[in-house]
């Protein structure tokens, strides 16, 4: 199945191929914005073992805060563009990049207060890990992530497509989950599939290493590398094709041209708990 949803969300890209300007223009101003918070966070360390570690850890947790503010407004920012322009080509329309930027500036707020909400979850998850050592916070750490994921699966469309704030949007998020695939549910489908072949060409690599092929341990790591970025652009706009697709089924009940119905209900449900049609209960 995850071929196929990916195989069905590519032939909607394929339409729009404008759409992976979104993440290319995203990854390139995160890319900047992580360059100019490393050396503070380089100063962070130093800073930390100099007046201790209570007080550093205050500072470095403030810092954390901003710089997952800057970069998540980013990325929101412009997954509001491309989830604004797949919902244009899946009602049938012809967007363009300039249409999705449009509408993104004109949910500048809901974005902004988005992106400091993502940032707060953020910072109190880094807080729970805490030491990368302690593996049951880690593993709490992540379950919380996951579910928070799935609460929020939705933010985004219903912000900009039922002119909600944030906190409103996260309920109907989570309602709109719930009465569409029920408050049970699995992993679901992961686009993450398109990453395994830059995967293992990078585990490839290292296996020429391990055999003192240094030269061609070079260029394999280089298409590796080469590979990865095409492939996180890629992930991204499907995932953005994805959610707006699922967003569409759970808010009118219609399956975009394209995308069989049996993936979007089979989504996040055991197949044998299959919901037969739209707002199906709990499994």
């Amino acid at each position: 199945m995850g071929l196929k949803l990916m195989g069905e969300t590519f032939g909607i890209l394929k339409k729009d191929k404008e759409l992976v300007l979104f993440p290319i223009v995203s990854g390139i101003i995160t890319l900047i914005i992580i360059a100019t918070f490393f050396v503070p966070f380089v100063f962070m360390g130093i800073f930390t073992s100099a007046i201790g570690t209570t007080a550093g850890q205050i500072v470095m947790f403030a810092v954390l805060f901003i710089f997952y503010l800057v970069t998540y407004f980013v990325v929101i920012f412009f997954n509001v563009g491309l989830i604004s322009c797949a919902k244009i080509r899946i009602d049938g329309g012809d967007p363009t990049f300039g249409d999705g930027i449009t509408a993104a500036k004109s949910h500048f707020g809901s974005i902004l207060t988005w992106a400091a909400i993502s940032a707060t979850v953020g910072v109190i998850l880094q807080i729970i890990r805490g030491d990368s050592d302690n593996f049951l916070m880690s593993i709490l750490s992540s379950l919380i992530g996951a579910a928070w994921s799935l609460v929020t699966f939705f933010v985004i469309p219903v912000m900009i497509f039922e002119n909600m704030g944030a906190i409103d949007a996260i309920k109907e998020s989570w309602t709109l989950f719930k009465r569409t695939w029920g408050e049970t549910v699995i992993g679901g489908f992961s686009l993450g599939i398109i990453f395994i072949p830059a995967i293992i060409l990078i585990f490839v690599s290292f296996g020429l290493l391990s055999f003192g092929s240094f030269e061609l341990f070079m260029v394999a790591i280089s298409i590796s590398v080469f590979l990865l970025i095409v492939t996180a652009i890629l992930h991204s706009a499907l995932q953005g094709i994805f959610v707006t697709v699922m967003y569409t089924y759970a808010k009118t009940g219609v399956v975009a041209e394209g995308i069989s119905r049996e993936m979007i209900e089979n989504a996040f449900v055991p197949k044998r708990g299959l919901l037969s049609g739209r707002g199906g209960g709990n499994i």
